[in-house]
C-alpha cells in the first residue's frame, strides 16, 4: 500500500445525531425555517404555473395524491413532483377500468369485487390506456397524455431525468389532461354565462 495520503470528497448529514432535546428541536425549527424562508419566493411564483383543478365527487383516493403533486411542484420538489404525478395518472386509469367493467356470470352482468380488481396492479398501465380508449372510455387526448406521462414518469423512476423543472411542468400539464379526461367537472360540463351547463356531446350521448 501507498504511503501517502489520499484525498475523497464526502457527504456527512450529522443532524440525527443532535441532542433529542428542546435545544435541538428549537435548532432544527430555526434551520427548517431558513430553508422554507429561501424557497418561498420561487415558490410563490410557481403557483401561477398550475393548472386549475375542478372536480367531481367521489373523491376516492386520488384527490390527496393529486394534491400531492402539485404541492412538491410548488415546493420545487422537480424529481418527486414527476414521480407522483406518473402515480396518480396511473391511479386515475385504473380507476376508470374499475368504475367500467362488468362481467358476464351465469348470464348475469356483474361487477367484480376488489381482490380480483387488485390484480390489475400486476398489469402495465399502457395496455389498459390502450383498452380503454378502443372501449370509447378514454378520449384520444387523455390516452395520448397517459402514455406521455408514463413516459416522463419512467425517465425519472430509473434516474435518467435531464431537466426536472421542464419534465415536472410537462407532468403537470399532462396529468391534469388525463384529470381533465376523466374526473375533471369540465369532462361533461362547461361554463357558460357564469354556470355549468352540460356538453352538447355528453348531453346527445346520455339521452
Amino acid at each position: 500500500m501507498s504511503d501517502q495520503s489520499q484525498h475523497m470528497n464526502v457527504f456527512l448529514d450529522l443532524l440525527p445525531y443532535q441532542p433529542k432535546n428542546e435545544q435541538g428541536r428549537e435548532n432544527f425549527r430555526q434551520m427548517l425555517r431558513q430553508r422554507f424562508e429561501e424557497r418561498l419566493p420561487d415558490a410563490v411564483e410557481r403557483v401561477w404555473e398550475l393548472p386549475p383543478i375542478i372536480l367531481k365527487e367521489p373523491f376516492e383516493g386520488y384527490l390527496k395524491l393529486l394534491l400531492e403533486a402539485r404541492e412538491l411542484f410548488v415546493a420545487g420538489y422537480f424529481y418527486s413532483c414527476v414521480a407522483m404525478c406518473g402515480i396518480v395518472g396511473e391511479r386515475l386509469v385504473k380507476d376508470v377500468l374499475r368504475a367500467s367493467v362488468l362481467v358476464d356470470k351465469n348470464g348475469q352482468p356483474m361487477r367484480p369485487g376488489d381482490t380480483a380488481f387488485d390484480q390489475l396492479e400486476h398489469i402495465e398501465v399502457s395496455g389498459i390506456v390502450r383498452f380503454l380508449k378502443e372501449a370509447g372510455l378514454l378520449s384520444n387526448e387523455a390516452a395520448k397524455a397517459a402514455d406521455s406521462l408514463g413516459q416522463v414518469r419512467n425517465r425519472y423512476a430509473h434516474a435518467r431525468g435531464k431537466d426536472p423543472h421542464a419534465d415536472a411542468i410537462e407532468a403537470i400539464k399532462l396529468l391534469h389532461t388525463l384529470v381533465e379526461g376523466t374526473v375533471s367537472v369540465f369532462k361533461d360540463f362547461e361554463i357558460k354565462d357564469g354556470a355549468f351547463v352540460r356538453k352538447a356531446s355528453t348531453s346527445q350521448t346520455n339521452s
